[in-house]
């Protein structure tokens, strides 16, 4: 019987009977099990042990609340890890290639990954949860709030997993400890949104804005909506949270106002960002060389995001609340495009081999490659997408009621979006010279462009030097915040303008340079063959 399933696995899916047989010992499987009924036993005496009341065991909802918090910390940092740890494992080793030439397709193969490298993670979780839907049960929460829960859980370990595959393809050529790196992240992002869920009240409250779409990433977020349901109480459950939570809306509507609305929401978004981490693992997967977003791709996906993000920073009727949202957006944003701009730059390789046939892409359609070419240099790429991007955010600051906060408002948006296209331009350049890891050399040089002249403009004697430190400090929030425009700020735009200019003329001529170059190799190489 065993045989048979096994053979079914593997016609469905080869590399998930690999996974299953190089893991499922009967060593594995005894750790595993063993350590899940530990754990249960030990969480079941630990807490029945110390609380009980006359009408209602005043342990159940704790070890429910505990039991899945800790799930979610082990399904989310162990599985994380052990993925990256593993994919990069087979990489160097080599037997990844092989796989790639194997007739199976990457989404096949990575599916396989994702049921099967956690396998024994799933194992542990699986046997606890009996424990954890009777206690539920006992609780008397409706049962198909449990099924909603771990539905969630399920689709967002799917999620961070895919995360966790694509940043493993990416970061093996440079050289980096993924593993440790994005389990780490989790483990932080998790930390903080319990500690926020813990801890707000009304003197502390759950934070409005750009940010509560993040926090919905973290799973744990819905055992509120479930503890709300139960008749009993208890002292773990913060119930000031739980409506603070509530009261949260995206573009007016309160999807969090109820349970079966909050699942839906969160769902859909789940699937949209799956929907781009898999666009990405399947042009990853077979050629390392190629961005994990193409530029047609970041134009509708960006433009999405950032209506997404707009609708949680609508939620204040306060002119100043809205315009601390919206502030708090834009830094979001800064981010995003900075990871963009990482993402869309080809690198040296790329661009020495897209220069060598530039000069047979007509004149005319040179526009249309630098947009849509996926060899071409991104800086026209990142402008469009800032152009989509404060396009959508205008709109939102002249039909929102921002009052005297909307000139700085836009100016910032004017001179934040000039700093990241500057940045667009000095790491596509940087990428062109021929050093050794230029990701390193490009994060180093943005590092201090946007840290130093940011810290210097809280000085007070530095306002003959502000147009310049303007130009490249990725947050102009304390000099233009709560000011209108000035002839400061179009002394920015302008220095801006001239050194985007400056750069891309040099990028320019050292890209028909390259591609002479390489052409007259390819000629000489040709003719001595000849003769």
């Amino acid at each position: 019987m065993i045989d048979a399933l096994l053979d079914r696995i593997g016609d469905w899916n080869p590399q998930l009977l690999r996974e299953l047989k190089g893991r499922l010992t009967s060593k594995n499987i005894l750790i595993s099990g063993g350590v899940s009924l530990a754990v249960q036993v030990a969480f079941y005496f630990g807490f029945s042990g110390n609380h009980y009341s006359r009408n209602f065991p005043s342990w159940v909802l704790p070890l429910f609340i505990t039991l899945s918090i800790i799930s979610i910390i082990i399904l989310l940092v162990g599985g994380v890890y052990i993925l990256i740890d593993d994919l990069q494992r087979e990489e160097k080793r080599g037997t990844l290639n092989f796989i790639r030439l194997s007739p199976q397709t990457s989404r096949s193969i990575l599916l396989g990954k994702i049921l099967g490298v956690p396998i024994l993670i799933y194992l542990g979780i699986f046997l606890a949860a009996p424990l954890h839907f009777g206690l539920g049960i006992y609780a008397a929460i409706p049962v198909h709030l449990i099924f909603s829960f771990y539905t969630i859980v399920t689709v967002n370990c799917f999620l961070f997993y895919s995360a966790a595959l694509l940043f493993a393809l990416v970061s093996y050529s440079h050289k980096l400890k993924a593993s440790l790196a994005f389990s780490g992240s989790v483990l932080v992002f998790i930390f903080i949104l319990l500690f926020v869920l813990i801890f707000s009240s009304p003197n502390f409250p759950f934070p409005i804005g750009a940010f509560n779409w993040l926090s919905f990433f973290y799973p744990g977020y819905f055992i509120h909506f479930l503890l709300s349901q139960t008749p009993h109480s208890s002292d773990w459950f913060n119930y000031s949270s739980a409506y603070l939570l509530k009261k949260i809306t995206w573009f007016g509507l309160p999807f969090w106002s109820n349970a079966i609305a909050a699942f839906l929401f969160t769902i859909a978004n789940y699937f949209i960002v799956i929907s781009w981490l898999w666009h990405g693992l399947n042009r990853r997967f077979h050629d390392r060389e190629i961005s994990p977003i193409g530029k047609g791709q970041s134009y509708w996906s960006g433009s999405i995001l950032t209506v997404v993000l707009i609708g949680f920073s609508s939620q204040s009727n306060n002119i100043y609340d809205l315009s601390v949202n919206f502030l708090v957006l834009i830094i979001i944003q800064f981010f995003l495009y900075f990871v963009l701009i990482l993402a869309l730059s080809p690198r040296r390789k790329t661009l020495q081999t897209w220069s060598r046939y530039r000069h047979q892409i007509a004149r005319k359609n040179l526009f249309s490659e630098l947009l849509w070419g996926e060899k071409s240099p991104a800086t026209l790429a990142i402008a469009l997408n800032l152009i989509l991007g404060s396009t959508i955010s205008l709109i939102a600051f002249f039909l929102l009621p921002f009052g005297e906060y909307r000139s700085s408002l836009i100016a910032i948006l004017l001179i934040g979006n000039g700093v990241i296209l500057l940045y667009a331009s000095l790491v596509q350049w940087i990428f062109l010279q021929k050093i050794k890891q230029p990701i390193v050399v490009a994060l180093s040089v943005l590092m201090t462009l946007s840290s130093l002249p940011s810290a210097l403009t809280i000085l007070p004697d530095v306002a003959l030097f502000k147009p310049a430190l303007l130009i490249t400090s990725m947050f102009p929030i304390f000099s233009v915040y709560g000011s209108t425009i000035s002839p400061t700020i179009f002394l920015s735009l302008i220095g801006q303008g001239i050194a985007i200019a400056a750069i891309n003329i040099q990028m320019t001529r050292q890209l028909q340079h390259l591609g002479e170059s390489e052409m007259k190799e390819l000629l000489s190489v040709n003719s001595h063959s000849q003769t």
